[in-house]
């Protein structure tokens, strides 16, 4: 097996696999939201659970929106963010004014993390 950090290739074998996934959260002990069957975390939830600024996962975002997207990262905006705020305000502290919210599913909470433990690795390239 190649370095997840270095082969795009490679986390998205790892990511796809939902045994794998189902196993990793079960014993990686991180609190989400479930909405709409899905687990999800707001930026500020990904850099406490990390333990680096929301600076940084702003950064990785900007960097690899691509992939992140693709593996469950959104914008809620509209009367899905409506929703989403009625259920989980109080925990979230965002504005009543806040008109999208990124949030990382399981999956996107994963896929971050290899930019968070390799910072000089470039996070797109397959090796």
């Amino acid at each position: 097996m190649n370095d997840l950090t270095v082969s795009n290739i490679e986390r998205q074998n790892v990511l796809n696999n939902k045994y794998a996934v189902a196993k990793i959260k079960d014993n990686l002990g991180a609190t989400a939201m479930d909405f709409e069957g899905q687990y999800l975390f707001t930026k500020k939830m990904v850099a406490d659970f990390y333990e680096v600024d929301v600076s940084t996962i702003n950064r990785y975002l900007s960097e690899y929106v691509d992939e992140l997207q693709h593996n469950g990262y959104v914008l809620y905006r509209g009367k899905r963010l409506k929703e989403f705020k009625l259920q989980f305000g109080h925990l979230i502290n965002e504005t009543s004014k806040t008109t999208q919210l990124g949030l990382f599913n399981f999956r996107a909470f994963l896929n971050i993390a290899n930019a968070i433990c390799n910072k000089s690795t470039d996070f797109s390239e397959d090796v």
